[in-house]
């Protein structure tokens, strides 16, 4: 049994390039080559239709700043040439000055402080033997500076005799301020007394209690002086 005989098979061609991929391997060839290739004769500007090399068929990187001309570098870099700069300038003229503004309102007086503590001066004593027939005899005094006073002073008089008359009296220096004068009074009496006075010191001075019997002898006792300073 014979067999048909076998047709040979046709082999492949390779296929042809398109005319995009040409034209894409000779814009290729231009980019690389440069102006030299295009003065070769290999292939020229005029051949190449326009539109017909697009970015598709450019590998990305193929085409380099110095691949192209120093024209096409510039306007790509927009290297327009920089002017000179221009003169400055002149500087305005200062602006008026404005109106003095409205004086701000007096503000509100502070309260008054707090009076200081006043400190009272004051000297106690105790028994003072008032001799009968004797002139008048402190039995409590006082030293102050100047100033205004109110003056307190007291006492506790004793006598031996029968009906006898006891006189005390308030000075601030030599001047007598304030006095008192007791008479007939009971056999062995003790009484107290009490003065009293509103005093302006000019100098430095001493305030005193001082006191007498008139017939039998006699004693102060428990005695005070109190200087109230007013100002």
């Amino acid at each position: 049994m014979s067999h048909p005989a076998r047709r040979p098979r046709k082999r492949e061609g390779r296929r042809s390039p398109t005319p995009s991929i040409a034209i894409a391997i000779a814009a290729l060839f231009i980019a690389l080559g440069g102006s030299a290739l295009a003065a070769r004769g290999l292939i020229h500007a005029r051949n190449i239709a326009p539109g017909a090399v697009t970015g598709k068929a450019i590998r990305n990187g193929g085409v380099e700043p110095r691949d192209l001309g120093s024209a096409t570098r510039a306007l790509l870099a927009g290297g327009g040439a920089r002017g000179e700069t221009g003169p400055s300038g002149t500087s305005g003229s200062n602006g008026a000055n404005g109106p003095n503004g409205a004086n701000g309102v007096d503000g509100t007086n502070g309260t008054n402080g707090v009076d200081g503590t006043i400190t009272p001066l004051s000297a106690t004593a105790g028994s003072v033997a008032l001799p009968t027939g004797s002139p008048l005899t402190a039995v409590v005094s006082l030293a102050v500076p100047v100033g205004s006073y109110v003056v307190l002073a007291k006492t506790e008089l004793s006598h031996a005799g029968a009906g006898d008359t006891v006189e005390c009296v308030l000075k601030a220096g030599a001047a007598t301020v304030d006095q008192i004068a007791m008479k007939t009074l009971p056999a062995l009496a003790a009484i107290p007394a009490s003065l009293q006075a509103v005093v302006e010191v000019t100098s430095p001075s001493q305030l005193s209690l001082e006191c007498q019997v008139a017939v039998a002898n006699g004693s102060a006792n428990f005695s005070s002086l109190i200087a109230i300073p007013t100002g």
